[in-house]
């Protein structure tokens, strides 16, 4: 049985790291600027700061600033501003000494063999019964993550060492174990492959700027799926595969936007294609249970929808398959909450240098 798990930006702001697009862009600004191209880019931030939480669909539209042809000018943005995420990043994930907090991972991992728990009886047994109809083979549990920091890899290499951490389950006279599978990183890492910009050419604002030599390769890069497959890596391949494979998908701290339109198009195509798969997603914005739960179920539609209204399906067969998209407030991974707050002043040290002296300023151990 194969329990795949979406991880967004929320599983690094839980332990506490700095890694939304605000507090990376509010960082990039202050940084040198090499030429007057990356000058006037990064007034223009300053100028537009609020536009920019959502940065890749942000940068999409500064495609608008360019005349045609100027392909080579906005590369010339957009590799600047990759390369900056890249190192703001690596300050960020070095924040977290892992071998310091390794019961912390443990314990929170250790939750993943009861992922039905929060849920009332009856949505519980359903979700039980898919368990139930996979007695007999080893429960894996597989990441697509969507991060490009380390933190959930190093976090899976511990667990990987911590046999039966995870659980097991016996079917007749086997014994049948829960373990971690594969992890993807479908956008890149800090050090490699790197993905950052719109899901498709409609959220490109002037794409005649690509109409110059090399502008293929420049449009490449901005274009999610493109630039995966121009890294040769089958990076989104090998993570559809394991989407397809699955029988329950956990999302956890992912927003639900349309630079990811494909994979949500992607999730509602697998969800629709078996009535026994079934997807639990992590909303912090539910409500807790209260005397009524009016509320709650109103935030769980709205749950629901936001997936949903990505899907090309049909009304009626859109309502069909959110009744399987089971909505939580429960955080899995309450126990890593803030665990990078005891070395925020250590990374603000660094983050200051690095603003003063540029790319140079990060120290060799974290690159």
């Amino acid at each position: 049985m194969n329990i795949t798990f979406m991880i967004g930006n929320g599983f690094d702001r839980n332990l506490g790291l700095k890694t939304t697009y605000s507090d990376f862009i509010q960082w990039y600004k202050e940084t040198p600027a090499k030429t007057e191209t990356l000058k006037e880019f990064r007034e223009y931030i300053n100028d537009n700061e609020e536009l920019w939480s959502a940065a890749e669909e942000e940068l999409g539209r500064y495609t608008a600033k360019f005349d045609a042809g100027a392909g080579a000018a906005f590369y010339e943005c957009h590799k600047d501003i990759c390369e900056h995420l890249a190192e703001y990043l690596k300050g960020q994930q070095g924040r977290v000494e892992y071998q310091a907090i390794f019961k912390e991972i443990e314990d929170a991992f250790s939750q993943l063999k009861a992922l039905t728990s929060p849920f009332h009886t009856q949505e519980k047994a359903v979700l039980d019964e898919i368990y139930a109809k996979h007695k007999s083979e080893n429960v894996v549990f597989n990441f697509i993550t969507y991060n490009y920091t380390d933190t959930l890899d190093q976090c899976l290499e511990l667990v990987r060492k911590k046999q039966g951490l995870l659980g097991s389950h016996r079917y007749n006279s086997n014994i049948h174990n829960h373990a971690v599978g594969a992890i993807h990183h479908v956008h890149g890492t800090v050090n490699a492959q790197m993905v950052f910009g719109v899901n498709d050419k409609s959220q490109i604002a002037k794409p005649e700027i690509f109409e110059c030599e090399y502008g293929d390769l420049y449009e490449e890069l901005l274009i999610k799926k493109q630039a995966n497959q121009g890294y040769q890596e089958n990076a989104d391949a090998k993570a559809k595969k394991l989407l397809d494979e699955s029988h329950i998908l956990y999302i956890y701290g992912m927003s639900i936007g349309a630079t990811d339109k494909l994979w949500w198009e992607r999730v509602c195509t697998w969800l629709a294609g078996n009535s026994d798969r079934h997807i639990i997603f992590f909303s912090y914005e539910m409500p807790a249970a209260g005397v009524i739960e009016t509320d709650r179920k109103i935030e769980e539609r709205k749950a629901r929808r936001k997936i949903t209204q990505y899907s090309q399906l049909d009304e009626q067969k859109k309502l069909a398959i959110e009744s399987r998209i089971h909505v939580t407030n429960v955080n899995l991974f309450q126990g890593l909450a803030d665990i990078a707050k005891n070395a925020a002043e250590e990374y603000l040290a660094l983050s200051k240098e690095i603003r003063e002296k540029g790319l140079e300023a990060i120290p060799a151990a974290t690159t």
